[in-house]
């Protein structure tokens, strides 16, 4: 992955190069010209990819890349949790407006019952100062948020908090056809209020009635 993104950032650099060399010129390059920049972007190209091959195995780097990951927050992701649920997805949407103690209300709701809190974006666009407000709700409850606006697309969310209970869906941006068959509940409730309502009157009954379960399993409580 490191690599791809790399060897992407070097593929820039070079269109760029070539095009800023062809915009340079008054006139429309021949197709000798056309040959020869062709010819160009290859060379630098294999060249990139063999500079990208050393460096990643360079003992240096490989310990700036580990010291690196190893201080990188895992509660903060700029995409979905891999995990899926067998009984349906389960969404917070959240923001920071909000305040902590709704928020950390939420977060460990969320831990229990394998929610996933979700956010639009960073604060000011600043990935430091979103990790700074939400360092005390992460770590009195343990649970990480997710930043996706497209989510917030996705389930048209235009008040927070929103709880939607979805049939799982493909979580990449990219795989996203129509929005998925979901219930949906605004306000400042706990989730068992929501999974309950769910499971009373819903498209997902069957789903809320499992989640409720499982909760009341792992906790001792249903036998």
């Amino acid at each position: 992955m490191f690599c791809n993104k790399l060897f992407f950032l070097f593929s820039i650099f070079i269109t760029l190069t070539v095009k800023e060399t062809i915009i340079a010129s008054p006139h429309y390059p021949t197709d000798a010209q056309t040959e020869a920049f062709a010819k160009e972007i290859q060379k630098l190209e294999e060249e990139s990819t063999q500079k990208v091959d050393e460096l990643l195995k360079n003992e240096d780097f490989q310990a700036f890349v580990s010291e690196l990951n190893s201080n990188i927050p895992g509660f903060l992701r700029t995409q979905p949790f891999s995990q899926k649920s067998d009984h349906g997805d389960l969404y917070i949407f959240v923001s920071f407006p909000m305040a902590e103690k709704g928020l950390l209300n939420l977060a460990i709701d969320a831990k229990r019952y394998g929610a996933t809190l979700v956010l639009r974006g960073f604060i000011d666009g600043s990935y430091g100062q979103t990790v700074k407000a939400l360092q005390k709700v992460i770590q009195k409850a343990d649970q990480g948020f997710i930043i996706d606006p497209e989510l917030f697309t996705l389930f048209n969310i235009t008040v927070v908090p929103t709880f939607i209970l979805a049939k799982p869906f493909q979580l990449s941006a990219l795989e996203r056809t129509q929005t998925p068959l979901h219930d949906r509940l605004q306000g400042h409730v706990s989730i068992q209020y929501v999974l309950e309502a769910f499971a009373k009157e819903g498209s997902l009954t069957e789903e809320a009635k499992a989640l409720l379960a499982k909760s009341l399993l792992e906790k001792g409580e249903l036998k």
